[in-house]
């Protein structure tokens, strides 16, 4: 007699089905790292090799080698003493930063549109992704000349303005860190090519609360970002505006200064809001 086949596929070959869409194999490699996860979460507690493998029913021998990678990536550590396995930083850093980027993402949504309806430029917010500037929300401008802000671009924090933004609000150590470290590869003909300059421009940009790239990372775009701070005056994110360089002058560069402050600050007091509201609703 044939064994049984898994439930799992059943259910995702049914659900498929019901959803009219082709019918895909669950990956077993993937099924099982997320199976270890979802098991040592649940337990909280340090488990052996073998109680995971009798648990997850992943064969020892496969067990190992996926331990090992987790290891390896910080998602699972396991104790010198006594062998056993238990989740890492890696993943609770995980959990955290996916929280933290929700509750930013649910925060901004209505405070980008609202800046870019005020301004009728294309609106971002990024945050700290290694090196670089990753924009994780946009609103795009109604003009007909306009610059695109895409969500997932990545910038180089010395190369754009929420990037200065970003790097600007380190704390000193990591800041002179990047800067030790940093190879200032040109974007275009104006992107800052000296640490000496960009040292500068930083302490301007903590002193004036503004970050300005001129065509530094795109030709012919400018762009300019300020901090969200969070009650620790830490920089959450950056909120920035981008737009062809021929719209902007003096006079309109006090009025985007002034609504860019306008929604850093409301965008941080809603992502406080979030954070107190899903507190409260844990303890209940």
């Amino acid at each position: 007699m044939n064994p049984a086949p898994s439930s799992k596929p059943q259910r995702a070959a049914s659900a498929s089905r019901d959803k009219g869409g082709p019918v895909r194999p669950n990956v077993k490699s993937a099924d099982r790292v997320l199976d270890i996860l979802e098991l040592l979460a649940s337990t909280g507690r340090a488990m052996t090799h073998a109680e995971i493998s009798r648990r997850t029913a992943v064969p020892k021998s496969s067990l190992t080698a996926l331990l090992h990678n987790l290891v390896v990536r910080g998602y699972i550590e396991q104790s010198r003493d006594t062998q056993q396995f238990q989740l890492g930083e890696g993943a609770y850093a995980l959990a955290r930063r996916g929280a933290h980027n929700r509750d930013l993402l649910r925060a901004s949504e209505p405070w980008l549109r609202r800046l870019m309806h005020d301004t009728e430029e294309s609106a971002g917010l990024s945050v700290l992704r290694n090196d670089m500037a990753e924009r994780i929300a946009s609103a795009q401008s109604p003009n007909a000349v306009l610059y695109s802000v895409h969500v997932g671009v990545m910038q180089p924090l010395y190369a754009s303005s929420a990037g200065k933004v970003l790097l600007a609000w380190l704390s000193p150590a990591e800041r002179e860190a990047y800067l030790q470290r940093v190879q200032l590869q040109p974007r275009t003909e104006r992107t800052i090519r000296s640490a000496a300059v960009l040292r500068r421009q930083l302490h301007q940009i903590r002193e004036e609360g503004v970050a300005w790239s001129f065509s530094e990372f795109t030709v012919g775009i400018v762009g300019l970002a300020v901090p969200v701070l969070d009650l620790h005056g830490r920089a959450l994110a950056a909120v920035g505006l981008a737009l062809p360089a021929s719209r902007l002058d003096d006079p309109r560069k006090l009025k985007l200064e002034q609504a860019l402050r306008i929604a850093a600050r409301k965008i941080a007091a809603a992502t406080d809001r979030a954070r107190v509201s899903e507190a409260k609703s844990v303890h209940i």
